[in-house]
């Protein structure tokens, strides 16, 4: 059995390969399953990128100068205010088509493999794709209970990792919302299921020194059933929050990205079978 595999989504204004290089700063690669004591290897990441070309994002250049094209996941108009990214009711919840598309054609080239992807990771704009996954993969539970989850094989994640968040709301594929709108529920529970707070597991990583961290809270806050607070250690298998010294970028200390290794691979080997 080829070695599960976790989705990575970049930041707005990057691209596959700037954010597996921001990746590799981490000091154990953390998000490729190697922790400080065996650097073994013990999943598979794959790397995708936003459909939409843009400017390079914050923090991109001069590093990465030469590096384009750059791409984001949704649309530039929503380049925002801080005052029009607090509410929440002018912005769009809909996972592009083409994302869709990417996430699913990720999916079928890892069971084609002999592999399962079992997580998805984003970093910036991309935790909004992350969140919209996951509350997706919440509702397709939902829906399995009741016989209507069909066409949605592809959406079975089972935990997120989420790093310098985006505001919010979460991004969530039309085709789920589709799927709840003609699942034959009334609509009290349609619409419980499609307001629900995110009680998959998931990881958020804020930095201290990060000037979107607000942002970041307010996703965390709004879309996720989690006590916003940071804590020093997170139980596997839950929804918890770390704080670290470091700005809008992945962490980089040894100590930091061992406690994000140890929840992983905990919470992977504790979502077995689910």
């Amino acid at each position: 059995m080829a070695k599960p595999t976790i989705l990575t989504f970049h930041g707005s204004g990057s691209n596959d390969t700037i954010h597996s290089l921001r990746r590799v700063f981490s000091i154990y690669l953390v998000f490729l399953g190697h922790t400080p004591m065996s650097k073994k290897k013990t999943s598979t990441n794959s790397m995708q990128t936003g459909p939409i070309e843009s400017a390079a994002g914050p923090g991109v250049l001069p590093f990465f100068d030469g590096c384009g094209p750059f791409y984001r996941w949704v649309p530039p108009s929503e380049a925002l205010s801080a005052a029009k990214m607090r509410d929440l009711s002018t912005l769009t919840t809909e996972l592009l088509p083409e994302v869709s598309s990417l996430v699913k054609s990720a999916v079928a080239n890892a069971k084609a493999r002999g592999s399962e992807v079992v997580g998805v990771i984003g970093f910036s704009q991309g935790t909004r794709v992350v969140a919209g996954l996951l509350k997706a993969a919440q509702i397709r539970r939902e829906l399995l209970k009741e016989g209507k989850a069909e066409g949605l094989e592809w959406c079975d994640f089972k935990f997120g990792v989420s790093v310098c968040s985006s505001f919010p709301p979460p991004l969530v594929p039309v085709e789920v919302v589709e799927a709840v709108k003609k699942c034959g529920l009334d609509e009290a529970r349609q619409k419980e299921m499609l307001e629900a707070k995110i009680t998959l597991p998931a990881i958020h990583m804020l930095g201290k020194q990060d000037e979107w961290r607000w942002a970041g809270k307010l996703l965390i806050e709004s879309a996720y059933e989690v006590e916003s607070e940071p804590k020093d250690e997170v139980e596997k298998g839950k929804n918890g929050v770390f704080e670290f010294v470091m700005g809008h970028h992945y962490p980089v200390q040894s100590e930091d990205t061992e406690k994000v290794a140890n929840w992983v691979i905990g919470t992977w080997e504790e979502t077995k079978g689910l």
